[in-house]
């Protein structure tokens, strides 16, 4: 499903050098977030990625949407 590399490794999506980092997770939220992104037929990775890259986080300026 996933491309890989001929190392076995998971290839690229594009230039951006991803370090490996690590997460502290419940094993409820691990499942659930395993579940959410093959369903979008991503990676964990990718799935995070994309949430981030899509402003899919809580809001930090202390502004509501609507209430300017």
């Amino acid at each position: 499903m996933f491309k890989r590399d001929i190392q076995g490794k998971f290839a690229l999506k594009n230039d951006d050098y991803r370090e490996v980092r690590s997460l502290r997770l419940t094993d409820d939220t691990w499942k659930s977030l395993g579940i959410a992104s093959e369903c979008l037929g991503l990676t964990r990775a990718d799935y995070l990625e994309h949430i981030v890259r899509h402003n899919a986080l809580p809001n930090i300026t202390g502004v509501q949407p609507g209430y300017v």
